[in-house]
Order: structure tokens, then sequence, then C-alpha cells
């Protein structure tokens, strides 16, 4: 007894009962213990807690009143207010908020919900509202079965369908388990009783209903990932996920095929930051893999072995093999198989070569120098797959189970063919919802938001590499940071590439991009570019600069980002009075203090 544990002395077990458990525990990773832990807590919260717990028994954290005004003016923005109000009056716990700041993925985490919305028009959601509704809408949308709401739907006299969006809410939120505290409110704009009846008899549901609710788990979740800091998956063991969304987001005119896609990691362990890639294994194209074995005369079904495996030639090209590259080695190769007199001729002049295996792709080469190989030859000519990487475009923090990323097709036009990149061909055409994908996580310390939340920042980004901006500002939303936020941005045109723009104007209008500046390189006679729009506002950047901002840059690495360091270097010439070599020596410096961050390629 004298070396028993005083903790074992006052736990209401039996000797067996401590000693099972006790073997249990030692059996036990730290994520098991936790979930164990939660667990009996669970049990014991259904049965002893909740006979003790009163009819109308609330508990402040898990059971805050959220109202949501999907109006910020008129008459919906005035009764949300008074709605808050009234339960601020009757000792209410609650909170309002504008529905175009709700960050709609936390609702599966609300207890008790107050939708007031106005339609308008054909019935249409109000601009605060679509993002939550086309949320809500979607097979994305998460059980709500803890879920008590309530809707208020206020009706435009230019509505032709009365109050049908708020039916819509309605039905989609029974649809996902929740319940309904009160008969949906619909009424007239200016109907003033209505609203009154309908705060009165809410205001009484909720006090009177029957809320035994079983506490969130979710701090497991956490828990487990603080204990875990990093993801068990890697190049070499990649996680399986599952497409969510895949959605072109440039115009049906524009020059660039551009995808935002969404990845849910609901069911994984896998932690990210804003400036990190997403590693992606891709799969080589089905079409293009029958093309290239039918011009070499090789069977689909014929065997080979790769790493002590045999498979089909199909399956080796599909998974194991780049398709997509061409290199000096594959074409003096392919010139010797074939003994093509041209390809040798490319490839004893090393420029020639050069220029050669940039214009020309390897299916190109197959189709105008077509032979018979076998399967070994054909191996062996090819470089082994590698996985692709891609600046995640989303804060972990904000959108919690999801990855996104944004891709843009690789895409060259050769004597009228066109040939896209093996990975950014397969995430842009071939994935669509639920469809089964290979990633990992690669970690980027040299990208990173500052700590210190109230630092000033100037991102500068093309094309998609605007991608890991939104992750940054996603970030700065949820952290309410004070710092200013500046962002260049350039691309073809305003209405075909316009990338992400209901998004950046959103954060203009709540004030978080402090400027934004826009570069369209093609919509006007002289081309305009982001170097451009940077000279133009030399003085100020400088400004920044001294008030101690970092500066971003993603984009391509051969043209944008050098034309930007020039401007960049111009600027510091300019204003600090320094030549061209003390310019470089102050952007190194810069540099070394995380100041000037680049993510190219």
């Amino acid at each position: 007894m004298k070396n028993q544990n005083m903790f074992d002395l006052l736990l209401p077990l039996s000797p067996e009962q401590l000693n099972n458990l006790k073997q249990l525990k030692s059996t036990c990773t730290n994520i098991q213990n936790a979930c164990l832990s939660g667990d009996f807590w669970k049990i014991a919260n259904q049965t002893s807690n909740a006979k003790s717990l009163k009819k109308n028994e609330l508990n402040d954290n898990d059971q805050i009143i959220s109202i949501i005004s999907a109006a910020q003016t008129g008459n919906v923005k005035s009764l949300s207010e008074r709605l808050h109000e009234y339960f601020n009056k009757n000792n209410r716990k609650n909170r309002l908020l504008n529905a175009i700041d709700y960050k709609f993925h936390n609702i599966k985490d609300e207890k008790i919900l107050i939708l007031i919305i106005l339609t308008q028009g054909k019935s249409e959601i109000p601009e605060e509202a679509l993002s939550l509704y086309n949320f809500i809408m979607s097979r994305n949308s998460p059980n709500l079965n803890n879920l008590y709401y309530s809707i208020f739907v206020l009706r435009d006299i230019s509505c032709n369908l009365f109050c049908q969006e708020g039916k819509n809410f309605s039905k989609r939120f029974k649809e996902l388990g929740s319940n309904s505290l009160l008969n949906r409110c619909d009424s007239d704009i200016e109907c003033e009783n209505n609203y009154n009846k309908c705060s009165r008899n809410l205001l009484k549901n909720i006090n009177n209903k029957e809320m035994i609710l079983q506490p969130s788990f979710s701090y497991l979740k956490k828990a487990a990932k603080s204990i875990l800091s990093t993801s068990y998956y890697t190049k070499k063991n990649p996680a399986t996920a599952v497409v969510l969304t895949n959605q072109k987001i440039t115009g049906r005119n524009s020059i660039k095929d551009v995808h935002h896609i969404e990845i849910d990691i609901s069911n994984l362990n896998i932690n990210y930051v804003p400036g990190d890639a997403i590693g992606i294994w891709y799969k080589n194209n089905t079409n293009l893999i029958k093309n290239i074995l039918e011009l070499l005369s090789i069977k689909t079904f014929d065997k080979i072995k790769i790493k002590n495996n045999i498979i089909t030639i199909f399956d080796a090209l599909q998974n194991n093999f780049e398709l997509t590259t061409n290199t000096k080695n594959i074409v003096k190769n392919y010139a010797n198989f074939t003994k093509n007199t041209i390809l040798k001729n490319i490839a004893s002049h090393d420029a020639d070569l050069q220029q050669y295996i940039i214009h020309t792709p390897l299916i190109k080469m197959i189709t105008d120098y077509p032979s018979k190989l076998s399967s070994e030859q054909l191996i062996s000519l090819l470089c082994p797959l590698t996985p692709r990487l891609y600046s995640i475009s989303s804060s972990q923090a904000a959108i919690h189970d999801e990855v996104h990323i944004t891709v843009g097709v690789v895409q060259k036009l050769i004597s009228g063919c066109s040939y896209s990149g093996g990975a950014s061909g397969y995430l842009a055409q071939s994935l669509k919802s639920n469809s089964i994908i290979k990633i990992f996580i690669e970690t980027n310390n040299n990208f990173r938001l500052p700590i210190n939340q109230n630092i000033p920042i100037i991102m500068i980004g093309s094309g998609t590499g605007i991608a890991p901006f939104r992750s940054f500002m996603q970030q700065r939303d949820n952290d309410n940071s004070k710092g200013k936020n500046w962002i260049f941005f350039g691309n073809p045109n305003f209405t075909e590439d316009f990338l992400y723009q209901t998004e950046w104007q959103q954060y203009i209008k709540k004030g978080l991009i402090t400027n934004m500046h826009l570069a369209w390189s093609q919509d006007q006679e002289h081309k305009v570019y982001i170097q451009d729009r940077i000279r133009e506002n030399g003085k100020e950047i400088w400004s920044w600069i001294e008030e101690g901002a970092q500066i971003y840059v993603c984009g391509n690495a051969y043209k944008m980002a050098k034309d930007v360091e020039k401007a960049l270097l111009d600027i510091i010439s300019e204003n600090n009075k320094l030549n061209i070599e003390n310019s470089y020596e102050f952007l190194k410096n810069l540099r070394l203090n995380k100041r000037y961050q680049r993510n190219v390629y």
C-alpha cells in the first residue's frame, strides 16, 4: 500500500479494474490515450451527467447563439441588431455576424444558429450570403446533427418567389440533420408584428428546449495534431485523398486554363501553414499512352518488370515514367534505337539539341519519327515519374479540413497541335469530384508570414503566383492581423484572368487589403506588367520598406521574378541614394533578414 500512487487510491475502481486499466494504458500511444479519455468522458456524460442536467441548462461555451445577418444595410441589418439586443437583455449569450465575414466552414461547430436573410429580384440570394449558401448546398457540406437553427426570411417587394431561398436554406439544414427551433419566419420586409411574434417564440423555445447537447470532441483532433506536429505522409508514403471541387477560374476566352482545386484531408493527419506546397503524384494521360504505344508498335498488355513487380507496359507508363518531358539523353538514345539520321544529326550538335528538346515534346518526336521498339527499349529511354509541387492557396486555420491549390495547365502549341503538361493536364482535365489523389505536404520555411502580425507585407505575383497570397490573406483574416497588406497582381486580361476577384474585393471592402495594384498586359496597346506598377508606386513601396515591410514574390523565375527584382533595386537606389552595387547589398540584407522572400519556378 505504501508504494501505491495516491491518485490510484482515489479512483473508484477495484484492484482488478485498476490493473486492467494500467495494462491498457501501457500499450497505447498518446493519441490513443487521448481518444480513450474522451470516449470515457462521453460515456459518463451520456449517463450520470445527463441525468443531473436541468432541462434548459445551457453551456456558455457550447451553446452561444450565432446570429448571421445576410445584409449590412436596411431592414435585415436593423432586425439582426434588434434580435442581438433582445437576447442580451434576456441574458442569452450571443454574437452578431455579417454573412460575408462568417467563416462558413465553422458551421459544423455551431450549436444554435439564427439566419436572417433578404430575398430579392427572382428570389436571389444576397451577395453577402452567397458563399454560405453555396457551401451549404454543395456536396461538401458537413453533417449538422448538433445544430439547432432558425431562419428569418424577409421578402423584398421585387421578389417574384415568396422567400424561396429561405425555404431552400431550411430544407437543406434539415437534410444535413439540423433541428429546427422554430418554424421558418417568412415575412414581407415591413412586417413588424410578425418579427415581434417570431422573436418572442424563438427565445421561449431556446429557454424551454431540452438541449442536453454533447460537448464537441474537436479538441481531441487538435490535441492529436499538436502531439504529431509533422505529417505521417511523405513523398515515398503519400496520403490517399479525395478531390472535392475542380473548377476552372479563367474566362472562356482566356488564353490560360487555370483551375481551383479543393482536396478533402478531414480523415488524414496532414498539417500545413501558408507558404507550404503540396506534392502530387499524377497519372499520365490514357490517350497519350495509347498513342505512344501504337506509334512504337507495342501492345498495351505486354508485361514488363518494374521494381520486382510484373505489370503491363500500359500501367508502367501511366504510373512510373515521365511522358511529357524530353531530354538530351532521350533524343540521343531514341536516335540510336531507330537509326534515324535526322535525329542523329540533331543529337550531334549540342545547341540544336538544346533547342529541339525545348520545343519538341516526347510524343511529337515519336510522331515525327515512329519506329518499332520493344517495351524494354521504351522503358530504358524514359525518366522515372516524379511528383509535382504546387503552392497551397488556402490557410488550414481558416478552412480546416481542406487544402486548396491553383493549377495553370501547361500548354504548348506546336505545328498546330496542342500539348498539355503531365501533372497540370491530369489535375485540371482528368480529376473530378470524388476522384482519388496521392498527396503529401512539402514544408517551405523560406516563405512564411511574419510572426509579428503588425508587420506590413507586400505580395507580388503573376498568374498562378497569386496562390500563396490567397493563403496569406485567409490566415491574416483568421488571425485578425493588424498589419497592412499590399498586393501586386498581373495577368493578360481583366475580364478573363482576374483570379479570385470576388475574394480580393471582399478583403478590400473589409479593409484587410490596404492597396492592390493590377497589371493587365493585353488590355491596352502598350503592354503593362507588374514591374511597371511597382515602379509607379516606388516612393510608397520605399516608405513601407522603411516601416519594416516584408516583400514576397511568387511566379515565373526566368522572366517575372527577374524583372520585379530589377524594379525593386531601382526603387532602393533612387530612394536610398545608393549605387547599384550597394542596392544589391541592401536587398541581400533584406533577404537575409527574411524581409525579401521568393517562391519562384
